[in-house]
Order: C-alpha cells, then structure tokens, then sequence
C-alpha cells in the first residue's frame, strides 16, 4: 500500500531531488503528519469536551512547564548532532553515546531548575495550577531530552521511516491513555498526564530498540569531549534560537495566564493548537530540508532547492488557510463544543501569521543547514521583543483576542526579516521565494492526473 501511495509522487521532477531521495523523504514525513494531526485531534477533542475550557486550561498550563524547561536547556544537542552526522566529522557511536551521557547530566540539573521555577514562580503564572500536578510533570523531562537527542540520529541519518514511527508512537499512545483514564475512569487532570507521560516514555522505547538492531553501541568510552565542545559551538546558537521561537508560540499563554483566568487559557488554547495544523504543510519538508542542506555540496544546489520548496510551502499554505478560515466556526461547534466557540474568531485572526510563517521554517532550516544558526537567532530576537510588548499591551485591552493579534504580527514580522536575511545572505531572488513558478504549475497538473488514476486503481 505505501509502495503505491508513493507511486503517485514519482514525478518528473529535477534529477537531484529524485536522485537523493526528497519527494520520497518528505511525503513520508507528510503522511506521518496527517496521521498525527488525526491522532491530535482526537485527543485535543478529549481533553476539551472531558475537562472543559476551565481544567483544559490548567492542564495546557502544566504540560507548558516541562516544554519550556525543555526548550530552554537542550542546549541545541539535537540540531547539532543532526548537522554533525551529515558532515560525518564524528562517529555515530560517538554521538550516540556522548548524548545519552549529556542526557543524564542535563535532566538532572532541568529537574532541580524545574523545582527552583515552582518555588518562584507557581503564584504568577500557575496560581490556578495544584502544586502537585506540576511536580508530577517534572518527571518527563528525561524522556524529552532523552527522545530529542536520540531521535536526531534518525533525522541525520535521513532514516524517516524510523524517524516518523518514533514521533506517530508517542501520539498513539497518548489518544489510548485519555481514552482510558480520561472518558472511561474520569480521572480528569491526572488522567490526562499520565496520558501525557506515557506519550514521553513510549518514544524512548522505541529509539532503543532500533538502536539495538542498527548495533550502535552506547558506552562511556565513546563519550566525546570534543563532540560536546563542537555541538555547543555550532548547537547555543540555535539553541537561543529555538528559545526565542518558543517564547514567540507560547509567551502568549503565559501572560494570557498572569492578566486573564483559565477559562481563557483553554479556549486561546484550542485555537492555537488548530491554527497551528497549518504547518502539516511545512513540517514534514523542514525535517528533510535541515540534513539535505548540511549535506549539499555547492550553493547552487542549496538556493535552488529551498526556493523551489519555500514558494511552493507558501502556496500551499495559503489554500489551506483560506479554507480553515470559512470552516473555522463549523469545525469548533461541532468537535469542541459551543465553550469554544471563541476559538473560530481566534482562529481566524492567527491564520495570517501562521500561514506566512509556514514559509519562514523553511528558510530557518536551509539557514541553520549552512551552519548559520545565528540568522534565525538575531530574527527571532527582534520578533520576540516585539511579541512580548504588543501582547502586553493588547492582551489587557483586548483579552485573548489581543493575543491572537500580537502573535499573527509577530510570526508575520518574522517572515519579512527571514525573507530578507536569506536574500542578502544567498543571492536568492526574492521572487522566487514567494511566487510559483510555470513549472511548478506543471507539477501540480501531473501530480493531480496521476492522483486521479491512482484513486480509480
């Protein structure tokens, strides 16, 4: 079925985007997308109808604390070891074992982090939040830097297969756990993390497995200073990177928080994680794109390739934000109830900015892929002041709706200054960037036909 599912992609495309596996690589990445995304849903739905806006609220804020003590200490292990594997500078023994060693060391220091931030913090941001649920929810943090450091061997090694099991594992089991311990045994916010915990520790299991069967060792004698030198050099750039972007998807829920009251956080909440489906159009190509890059011999390739697939992002997320946007309101009534209703116009107000910034992951990807994490830093830099004082200074005028504006002109303000950076940065034409081209047009037309006659077969 796979086989002949990608069958109908096998079109005529330029030599070395066949030759070297992309189309194939991203719709494998794209079907696993849809298929989380369907898995999300489901559980999104769950949460939302079981627990209503109030408690939904409260748990959207307690999985918020470990994703943020995440993102702020990973210290870019993960971009790093994706970029080193394509270099092929560092063994993968020695990469694997080093990260299971900085593993061990940085979950112990996230956790005594993680108790310091409830000490201090608990009555601003979390006040509505049981002090025990947040303490509980310390306890995955190993299990995201352990999934996040391990599951990047995969994405170096261009193993997408293995790569998109590990992530669609992690969403399988979640659904099943809010099933069981949410609808049937009504454990309310318990339920629902212990949902979220088994979802960390299923994906762990998996990547140790197929490490096992690839026979990449984990021992303390491969633990590499130098690699640890080397991933900090090239990963504290994308790592402040990739703390300056999470602070532009979620500061918002946080001062959301401090001014307003759960209610608000669970509605913003369900609006956001909806818009933000938007990016099952450039995920799945991001993913592919960052090893393509670091792996690509001259300019000429790297230039040719991102424009071809930003513009292309582009359009494609432009369709489907238009048609998100006329079923926003039918799509929140009928999955997540008349609560919700609010979340349609949030949805709406989001979708410019979501959609534009579709197009700037992938111009962030080719640009940590040359090893330029520091663009994507300075950008996301300047967006973040941005983001944080509109939403400060909407957010009390205009509630959640004032949230959705300043995040729609943050994440739109990023993609003008990416845009812009990449220019200067390559050469590239501005234009080819943004608009599709008649050969493009072509393989649209192609890709239809042969989807046609697949369908009838």
């Amino acid at each position: 079925m796979r086989s002949s599912f990608i069958s109908i992609y096998n079109l005529e495309m330029d030599e070395y985007t066949m030759q070297n596996g992309f189309v194939k690589n991203s719709l494998l990445n794209f079907n696993r997308n849809i298929i989380t995304i369907l898995l999300g849903f489901a559980s999104a739905i769950i949460v939302a109808r079981a627990l209503g806006p109030e408690k939904q609220g409260i748990y959207a804020l307690i999985v918020l604390l470990p994703n943020m003590l995440f993102t702020f200490l990973n210290i870019g292990i993960s971009s790093a070891s994706v970029y080193y594997i394509g270099k092929e500078k560092y063994s993968l023994e020695t990469i694997v074992s080093t990260n299971v060693f900085l593993v061990l060391m940085i979950s112990v220091v996230s956790i005594i982090v993680g108790v310091l931030g409830i000490s201090l913090f608990k009555g601003i941001f979390f006040k509505d939040v049981p002090t025990i649920y947040l303490f509980l929810i310390l306890s995955s943090l190993p299990f995201l830097f352990a999934n996040s450091f391990l599951q990047a061997i995969f994405q170096g090694l261009q193993a997408f297969g293995i790569f998109n099991l590990v992530s669609i594992s992690g969403s399988i089991v979640n659904l099943i756990f809010l099933v069981v311990g949410v609808l049937f045994l009504k454990l309310g916010v318990i339920g629902a993390i212990a949902a979220f915990l088994a979802s960390v520790i299923t994906p762990l299991l998996l990547i140790i497995f197929f490490l096992k069967k690839r026979h990449i060792p984990i021992d303390a004698r491969y633990v590499s200073t130098e690699f640890i030198k080397d991933s900090l050099i090239y990963g504290y750039k994308a790592h402040l990177s990739n703390i300056l972007a999470f602070l532009n998807y979620r500061i918002d829920i946080l001062i959301i928080s401090y001014f307003l009251s759960p209610i608000a956080v669970g509605v913003y909440n369900v609006a956001v994680s909806i818009a933000e489906k938007l990016w099952i159009v450039s995920q799945p190509v991001s993913s592919v794109l960052f090893p393509r890059i670091s792996s690509a011999k001259d300019d000429t390739e790297r230039n040719g390739l991102t424009a071809k697939v930003a513009r292309n992002v582009l359009f494609l997320s432009i369709i489907v934000g238009i048609g998100l946007f006329f079923v926003s309101d039918l799509l929140i009534s009928i999955m997540f109830g008349e609560k919700y209703q609010e979340a349609a116009n949030l949805i709406k107000i989001l979708l410019l900015g979501i959609t534009l910034f579709s197009a700037e992951r992938i111009l962030s990807n080719d640009l940590a892929g040359r090893g330029k994490p520091e663009l994507n830093l300075y950008t996301s830099l300047f967006t973040v002041v941005i983001n944080i004082i509109l939403n400060l200074l909407f957010i009390p005028k205009w509630g959640f709706y004032g949230a959705a504006i300043a995040t729609s002109v943050a994440y739109s303000l990023t993609f003008v200054l990416k845009v812009w950076l990449f220019c200067r940065t390559t050469g590239a034409n501005v234009l080819s960037l943004l608009l599709i081209t008649g050969t493009d047009i072509e393989l649209y037309k192609t890709f239809s036909s042969k989807l046609i006659r697949w369908g009838k077969n």
